[in-house]
């Protein structure tokens, strides 16, 4: 049972065998002993603290364990006549000559001092303004360059800057380089090796339609990350010698000639365009860099000769391979082999196919399926490295239908690229971060540190970028990166003016056109700006209705308002109870965003699943709940209450009038499918934007924290009564109740059924039909918020009787349209204009009462969100707004 038959049976035995995928015939202890070496060397290149070995020695010492086991299978068992690895055909040149080549670029240019340029113009006293640099200048750097040679030249750069300002913490600055370099090398085909080989795979993909397809991922993934890092980071951002001057080396050599040396940098300069163009023009990315560095060793030697710099002994050889980290291109070559040797198991193509499924067949056949496969080859680039995925894709992506195989393998690239942000062997730039790093004595940048950051951010920029990119996502959709790079160049820009003379120019203009508002006011305002934009509203029933891709009955529809609206009343009173509590009331409206953009990205691509879109209620409950309830709290503690509500309240109309009309043109770039016009999809990227940029001007009110009393969070403590919550229930706040009870009541769902019914009779119209409803409401709630905001400290019962008595005649109206002009064949357009200015006006008026009286009735109880949210309860109940 145990001798030598059974032996060899057991390690023989292989059905391993898939010689169309490039899978070798290869014994069960070749293939589940590489999968073990294969784990180590995972793991302690990722924690290599460990074993004292070095990553470089780490990555060669397993590879020759692989080659030696595959050898010992060869000899063990010779009649079946097992193969060797074959270490030269698994190394890919091509990456290691362009590592190469621009190691000696990176030479020449380190030569003419433009990285010492870049490192005073990096230098600041301020952590966070040098965190945003870098983010910028490793994009903008890695999209040209590399993400390999950026990490290269900007990893020693940090480092001395972390030094010289004396840092607390190097790693927000690392990993800003690692991650925006990641990001940014996207951009272009020569920005990193697996979007140079996808070029030279799939010949449809040219530079500028590349650059183009990616423009808006990459966009927005750098805005995101560096929002991210910057939050995750902000308590690390600290310099402990902010004021420290910049040391500036100077070298004692031989004087030379000031005209030679401008040649020098001209020259230099001129052979570095030269080699981008020939990138741009599809050219060997390896062979132009190899021809650029040789280039630039023929111009130095001259130079020097010339110069008379040159001494006996001394040549160019020395400085060029001098400069030359070996030790990184041992680690390549290290990786190459024992991933090469994973590969020819078949492990991994057979995960590849047995995940992905019937989506193989048609890959661009739906969002889901784009989602799925980008799932997966996020998971196998962190596993077995991303130049090996993109080999292994070749086969699948032949058999993809001619029209869309151009697309996703860009989308491939894309997540290829930005999936090395997941862990820190997800990309080799990272791993020259680290190995960089270590050799100057920093250690902190390590996998654990590196993916407690790095998850998060990476799945969610992954995810809206497969969005964003084709096949799924829109053809026009450079327009908008192109916009939103013209707004981030215009942000850096005002931002450079306003360190110069922000002082001066903002006390003028905050005195003469804003009325001597105060910063925080205007960030309550902006914020109230945004947040009217974010939830989908009266457009998810709109689209669910009329999407020819949804088949939703008012039945369903109904019961997923219902389930909304009563969850929302349930959370009122508890999260005002945390609201009340809470001291970072900032920290809750980031997180009622970020369930907001969950809401909408989900709710809007993923394809009908009626029990998602019941779950999907509970984050859009907490949305709805969360971010009016903390932004209301943070009021409490303006000048001027009343005014800072009417404020609020107009950036709040003014918003959902502005981001309906967006939405409304977005909405009307139409496509066909199935003979029917569909109403475009991306009308959703006006909540997702109003989620992120909600988030990132919390900033603006960062001096505006409050407790439930509206006492400042860092002032003494005040004088509360110890009432509490057994103070709020008293008569006057019952009797503010059943005024919102019998308001809310009369007010029900009428916009929501309103928009369905239109929905159904003008579905190719449904997303601007909702538009127009929304932007003449707003536009009567905006005018009466201004005229409630002025007369309201005069007294609040004229107004409660005006708002009770206009949503009365509102509803008589809305309903006396509906059956006796719509029903009878008139057109739902001519019933907008009576009943939505109505609801303008009363909803405008009792959005700003509700507030006023919620802060009334728990006057010195500390519980005024808790008094707003039993308010607004009726208001989920009842269908309101």
């Amino acid at each position: 049972m145990f001798g030598q038959d059974a032996f060899v049976h057991s390690f023989a035995a292989a059905d391993l065998v898939d010689v169309q995928n490039g899978v070798l015939k290869l014994p069960p202890l070749a293939v589940w002993g590489n999968l073990a070496i294969y784990i180590v060397a995972w793991a302690l290149l990722m924690w290599p603290q460990h074993l004292p070995l070095g990553r470089p020695c780490i990555a060669m010492v397993f590879a020759a364990m692989a080659c030696g086991l595959r050898e010992l299978c060869h000899k063990a068992w010779p009649e079946q006549d097992y193969p060797t690895v074959d270490i030269f055909g698994k190394i890919n040149p091509t990456p290691i000559a362009l590592l190469f080549g621009l190691m000696l670029v990176n030479a020449y240019l380190k030569d003419t001092g433009i990285w010492k340029y870049m490192e005073e113009r990096l230098d600041t006293s301020s952590p966070t303004n040098m965190l945003l640099k870098l983010c910028c200048v490793s994009a903008a750097t890695s999209a040209v360059l590399t993400n390999d040679t950026t990490c290269l030249v900007l990893t020693p750069v940090v480092l001395n800057l972390c030094r010289r300002r004396g840092a607390i913490s190097t790693l927000p600055f690392l990993m800003a380089v690692a991650t925006s370099s990641n990001i940014g090398s996207s951009l272009t085909i020569i920005g990193n090796p697996q979007n140079a080989l996808i070029a030279s795979i799939s010949p449809d993909t040219g530079f500028l339609s590349f650059m183009k397809d990616m423009l808006l991922p990459v966009m927005w993934g750098l805005s995101l990350n560096t929002m991210a890092l910057w939050c995750y980071f902000r308590k690390s951002l600290v310099f402990e010698n902010p004021e420290v001057q910049l040391e500036i080396d100077v070298e004692i050599a031989a004087p030379e000639n000031r005209c030679l040396q401008a040649v020098y940098v001209v020259a230099v300069g001129g052979v570095v365009f030269a080699m981008i163009v020939g990138w741009m023009l599809n050219m060997n990315t390896d062979d132009v860099a190899l021809a650029a560095g040789s280039t630039l060793m023929l111009i130095r030697a001259v130079r020097r000769r010339a110069a008379g710099l040159a001494k006996t002994g001394d040549t160019e050889t020395q400085f060029a391979l001098g400069a030359i980290d070996y030790s990184i291109l041992i680690l390549f070559i290290g990786q190459f082999i024992l991933v090469g040797a994973t590969v020819d198991t078949g492990l991994p193509q057979r995960l590849f196919h047995g995940i992905l499924g019937p989506c193989a067949d048609n890959l661009a056949s739906g969002p889901l399926c784009m989602l799925w496969f980008s799932a997966v080859v996020l998971l196998l680039s962190n596993v077995i490295s991303n130049v090996p995925v993109i080999l292994m894709l070749q086969p699948l992506l032949a058999t993809q239908p001619a029209e869309s195989v151009a697309s996703i393998w860009t989308a491939c690239a894309w997540v290829a690229t930005v999936s090395g942000n997941l862990t820190m062997l997800g990309s080799a730039a990272n791993l020259i971060v680290a190995h960089t790093a270590e050799s100057e004595g920093e250690t902190g940048f390590v996998a654990t540190s590196y993916s407690k950051f790095s998850l998060v951010p990476t799945l969610v920029i992954t995810c809206l970028g497969v969005l964003f990119l084709p096949p799924i996502g829109p053809s026009w959709g450079w327009i908008l990166g192109l916009g939103l790079l013209t707004l981030m160049l215009l942000a850096l820009l005002l931002k450079s003016f306003a360190t110069r003379f922000g002082g001066a120019v903002w006390e003028a203009f905050r005195h003469v056109a804003l009325c001597g508002l105060s910063r925080e006011s205007l960030g309550l305002a902006l914020l109230s700006f945004f947040a009217s934009a974010q939830l989908l509203g009266p457009y998810e029933g709109a689209w669910l209705t009329a999407n020819s891709t949804r088949t939703y009955n008012p039945g369903e529809l109904g019961a997923l308002n219902a389930v909304q609206q009563v969850v929302v009343a349930i959370l009122q009173p508890c999260l005002g109870c945390l609201v009340d509590a809470c001291h970072g009331k900032r920290r809750l409206v980031a997180l009622g965003s970020a369930c907001a953009l969950l809401s909408a990205a989900i709710g809007v691509f993923v394809p009908q699943f009626f029990w998602l879109e019941m779950a999907l209620q509970v984050p859009t409950a907490i949305s709805m709940t969360l971010v009016p309830l903390a932004l209301n709290s943070l009021t409490l503690g303006a000048e001027n209450f009343t005014r800072q509500v009417a404020l609020n309240n107009v950036g709040l109309h003014l918003g959902a009038v502005l981001s309906s009309g967006a939405m409304c043109l977005l909405a009307s770039v139409k496509d066909s499918s199935g003979g029917k016009d569909v109403e475009s999809p991306w009308w959703s990227a006006v909540p997702m934007a109003a989620c992120v940029l909600t988030i990132v001007a919390l900033p603006m009110v960062r001096k505006v924290e409050f407790r439930a009393d509206g006492v400042e969070a860092e002032s003494l403590e005040s004088e509360v009564t110890s009432q509490g919550r057994s103070g709020l229930w008293t008569r006057k706040f019952f009797i503010v109740l059943a005024l919102c009870f019998l308001f809310n009541f009369s007010n029900m769902a009428q916009l929501q059924l309103l928009v369905q019914d239109a929905s159904r009779l003008l579905p190719g119209q449904a997303i601007n039909f909702t538009s127009a409803a929304q932007v003449i409401a707003h536009v009567g709630m905006l005018l009466a918020s201004v005229v409630a905001g002025r007369l309201a400290d005069f007294g609040r019962k004229p107004l409660v009787v005006t708002a009770c008595l206009t949503v009365t005649i509102r509803a008589l109206l809305t309903a006396a349209t509906d059956v006796w002009y719509v029903q009878a064949g008139g057109s739902p357009w001519l019933s907008l204009l009576p009943c939505e200015t109505l609801d303008g006006v009363c909803a405008g008026l009792w959005l700003m009462l509700m507030v006023l009286m919620a802060k009334d009735v728990s006057e010195n109880t500390g519980c005024f969100s808790l008094a707003l949210g039993c308010l607004q309860a009726y208001e989920g109940l009842f269908g309101g707004r």
